[in-house]
């Protein structure tokens, strides 16, 4: 079997505009992932930086990235991980966009970008679906763009008591390949569990390092065509698995079939040089390993599940 490197890859994240909600899915998973809507809080100076931001004649490259991404009306997937009503989803769902690399900003212009957009965006968060559905307000309690990782926490009306359905984190014990999963999340703003498979176990240095792909010239039944693996070596960063997503699927949970999270939903990749216009099976999430870490470091409740 030859193996050939993947010439042209587009890495696609997976937050989408838009606003309309289907309302399906299992009934017990359904109520611990929510859909989440961000927009400029009218109350900020949000609104007022923007139309400051059009009205000039030229804008440079960090002044761009501010007006590309104020207005932007992102949507993704968030699910609970206690009763509370905090909500893990990626840090891109939030800041509207991902960390291009393309950009050359300082560091602390990156971190002014992000301080400004949580400063100035709201998430609105629909939990619930049909006549039971509720909608909230969130604010990030957590954010690390670098992992791509959030969590929102959900401000509560007065007099509302709801104990939020919430999914456990699975053990930091490595998957294994071949091993059925299933992604919930909203793509194209409509519910969707799909199943699927464990494609390959990413390992690297650091969780933005950028990752190896091959292509099979002819692989063997239920292999995929293409494979995706770390640079270098270190700990279980990312997975790539067959469960179908899509746009808006961002921040929804990958699970094992004990409906224990085993990874963050958070990309697509699409061969461009392939005359079908990509693979089925390039999706990817991070692994819960490192969304266990990220959540005890910033001191958020969760449940680890077991073996």
């Amino acid at each position: 079997m030859s193996l050939r490197p993947l010439r042209v890859l587009s890495l696609l994240v997976l937050a989408v505009l838009g606003s309309d909600i289907a309302h399906a899915g299992p009934p017990a998973l359904r109520q611990a992932v929510a859909y989440i809507e961000m927009d400029i809080d009218p109350f900020s100076f949000g609104p007022a930086l923007s139309a400051e931001l059009r009205a000039r004649q030229s804008l440079n490259p960090y002044e761009g990235e501010i007006a590309r991404r104020l207005p932007l009306p992102n949507t993704g997937t968030g699910f609970f991980v206690n009763a509370n009503g905090d909500l893990v989803t990626n840090a891109h769902v939030f800041l509207s966009g991902a960390h291009y690399r393309t950009l050359s900003f300082t560091r602390q212009q990156w971190d002014s970008l992000a301080q400004l957009l949580v400063t100035v965006r709201g998430a609105w968060v629909t939990v619930g679906e049909g006549d039971q559905a509720r909608v909230y307000a969130a604010k990030p309690a957590a954010l690390d763009e670098s992992l791509d990782l959030a969590v929102l926490r959900i401000s509560r009306p007065p007099g509302d008591t709801t104990a939020f359905g919430y999914l456990a984190i699975s053990s930091p014990r490595a998957p294994q390949v071949g091993q059925a999963v299933t992604a919930l999340g909203f793509p194209d703003n409509e519910f969707q569990a799909s199943a699927g498979a464990i494609m390959s176990l990413i390992y690297a240095a650091q969780m933005q390092e950028e990752m190896k792909l091959v292509r099979r010239s002819s692989p063997a039944p239920g292999q995929p065509a293409v494979t995706v693996s770390g640079n270098s070596q270190g700990p279980l960063v990312r997975l790539q698995h067959s469960a179908p997503t899509g746009h808006g699927s961002s921040g929804g949970p990958l699970l094992d079939a004990k409906n224990r999270v085993i990874g963050v939903c958070y990309a697509s990749l699409v061969d461009r040089s392939q005359p079908d216009g990509g693979e089925t099976d390039l999706n990817l999430a991070i692994a819960s390993n490192v969304l266990s870490r990220f959540l005890k470091e910033h001191a958020i409740p969760f449940t680890e599940a077991g073996p």
